[in-house]
């Protein structure tokens, strides 16, 4: 029975994938996007179902280890704009290395405000990059494989439609900047939209991603030591 649930789940993630891409693709509405419309019909199709997201997770775990190859597919429109991403290299990199900072000390005030357990905060912390480095933090900083992948969806697609309609408020016609600041906050959602405002903003949000997601594996676990030793001092 476990396998067959397995295959069924398998076969309408696929299925699900492609018509929502050609809605996607006839409309151009980012609300109807996969990234979007994927997720929703399948939480709708669980609780119908009466199952766990963690017995989906299960069944769907192959799709998720696609996204660690898949992601190299973003390193070609990085090496057509090298020169170009050679030129504001620092600026990228300090812009990545400050939201990082940003994302972890917000997500563990908040998550000790709301007195969630250390599990739920620890998954919290790797919410702001992208799911094939968010899964490879997990490891390292003691959160749920469940967790992570749920959180790292939801903050993808709040930064992708809030980030896009404070950009569009702004008025600020900087592609380095709007896609630096989409790459970040909503990693490959942001990159999603990106894309779509600018094919420099798309670059952009790409090489903001992958380097966050660097910075993250490599420094998290010093960097959440720090955090939780700077905010021990705060009684919540």
């Amino acid at each position: 029975m476990t396998e067959c649930w397995g295959l069924f789940y398998l076969v309408w993630t696929v299925l699900c994938y492609f018509m929502a891409k050609q809605l996607f693709v006839r409309t151009q509405k980012i609300y109807l996007s996969p990234i979007i419309v994927v997720p929703v019909l399948s939480i709708v199709l669980i609780f119908m179902l009466r199952h766990q997201f963690q017995d989906y997770y299960f069944y769907t775990q192959y799709l998720v280890a696609m996204l660690g190859p898949i992601t190299v597919a973003f390193a070609i429109p990085v090496f057509r704009y090298r020169r170009m991403i050679q030129q504001h290299f620092k600026v990228l990199l300090f812009s990545s290395s400050l939201a990082m900072l940003v994302g972890l000390f917000s997500s563990w005030f908040l998550a000790s405000l709301l007195d969630f357990d250390d599990i739920v905060k620890n998954s919290l912390l790797a919410r702001s990059i992208s799911i094939p480095f968010a899964l490879v933090l997990t490891e390292k900083v003691g959160g749920s494989i469940s967790l992570i992948p749920l959180f790292t969806v939801i903050t993808g697609l709040i930064g992708m439609l809030l980030g896009d309609l404070l950009l569009l408020w702004m008025k600020y016609k900087n592609h380095l900047a709007s896609g630096a600041a989409l790459g970040n906050a909503a990693h490959a959602m942001g990159i999603a939209r990106a894309r779509q405002r600018h094919e420099v903003e798309g670059v952009i949000a790409s090489l903001s991603m992958i380097i966050s997601g660097i910075i993250m594996v490599l420094f998290a676990p010093s960097l959440i030591a720090v955090t939780k030793y700077l905010l021990g001092f705060i009684s919540f």
